[in-house]
């Protein structure tokens, strides 16, 4: 059972935002475009994994994707499966051509291309989650479920080398297509359930309870003014900026498009660029409508967490849920341009 499904992360979220709401000459684009292919890469990898997930008989395990906790710092997992007899985590990577660990130095080169990049050991970071997860569980007086960590490579075409001496970082690394094979090898490994039905739920629980998503300051992290971004409501059709609102419905006046929810979209701009609450005011003045009677009338009409009262009052995403996540079609036909 699918308990946390696969989301595009909310950075991937946050790099087309950018793109969208800053100019076309931005010396900011192309870390931005470098970044978003990044996300989307990843995505694409754990993609790849879901769907050996999807083989798996729906009442014997718990399935996250994404799963993020907290343990002094927040820490999040690519995969986590649950089961009465084991935990069994992994982090993803889709990454191409060769990977090349180094023993002594615990050092990883990826190569593509004819060119060499040092990247994160991926090994060392899923053995620091486990750590963290471990604690976690212990504070929650959950433990005792064995944990085995792996790490996974999505593309079979991704050639893993290292010296002769290493040879056991193979037992930590499996590719994506032989996913079933390992649980099946802890299924025989771990024969005796340890959590009960009732304990194993109560875990679930707890994790979707300490799960979060939050939506990191994009501002601060690619360290330029707000003033920068693009407001005002984005044609749907063709893109064109500044949508004109009245007789209840937004107007293009480009491709005279006439819709009644194009703001959405640029209501999940606001929260993924601006910060984690809006006001009437601030509602009015980014999608560009005149009143803020009539601001205030449409931000109560997106069910957004509210605290405070008549003009003070601040609107929120419940729980950072995007009004208009982008669906799989959506998500394939995504480019980023290239110059």
């Amino acid at each position: 059972m699918v308990v946390l499904e696969l989301k595009l992360p909310i950075q991937a979220y946050q790099c087309m935002a950018i793109l969208r709401r800053v100019s076309k000459n931005h010396p900011i684009r192309p870390t931005v475009e470098r970044d978003l292919r990044s996300w989307l890469k990843g995505y694409y990898g754990e993609r790849e994994c879901s769907y050996y997930l999807s083989l798996l008989p729906e009442d014997q395990y718990y399935i996250f994707h994404g799963l993020r906790l907290t343990d002094k710092k927040a820490f999040q997992i690519d995969l986590v499966i649950l089961s009465k007899r084991f935990i069994f985590m992994a982090e993803v990577k889709n990454l191409s051509k060769k990977l090349i660990f180094n023993k002594e130095t615990n050092h990883v080169t990826k190569e593509f291309n004819n060119e060499e990049e040092g990247i994160s050991n991926p090994i060392l970071q899923v053995k620091r989650q486990k750590l963290q997860f471990v604690n976690w569980l212990r504070k929650m007086q959950m433990q005792g479920l064995p944990i085995e960590k792996v790490v996974i490579i999505s593309k079979p075409t991704t050639k893993v080398e290292t010296t002769a001496d290493n040879q056991q970082i193979f037992n930590e690394l499996i590719y994506a297509e032989s996913l079933l094979d390992k649980l099946e090898v802890l299924e025989m490994k771990y024969q005796k359930p340890v959590f009960s039905k009732r304990k194993i739920s109560q875990l679930v629980d707890l994790l979707l309870a300490h799960h979060q998503t939050p939506i990191p300051n994009i501002l601060q992290t690619y360290k330029f003014s707000k003033d920068d971004i693009i407001t005002g409501v984005l044609c749907p059709k063709c893109q064109t900026v500044k949508m004109d609102y009245y007789s209840a419905n937004w107007h293009c006046p480009n491709c005279l498009l006439i819709s009644k929810t194009a703001h959405l979209p640029t209501v999940d701009d606001y929260f993924l660029l601006i910060g984690p609450t809006i006001t009437r005011k601030q509602f009015a003045e980014f999608t560009h409508i005149k009143s803020t009677f009539v601001a205030g009338k449409q931000l109560r009409a997106l069910n957004l967490t509210s605290n405070g009262s008549k003009r003070g009052t601040k609107y929120a995403l419940p729980k950072n849920q995007l009004l208009c996540p982008l669906d799989e079609k959506e998500i394939n036909a995504y480019t980023i341009p290239t110059k």
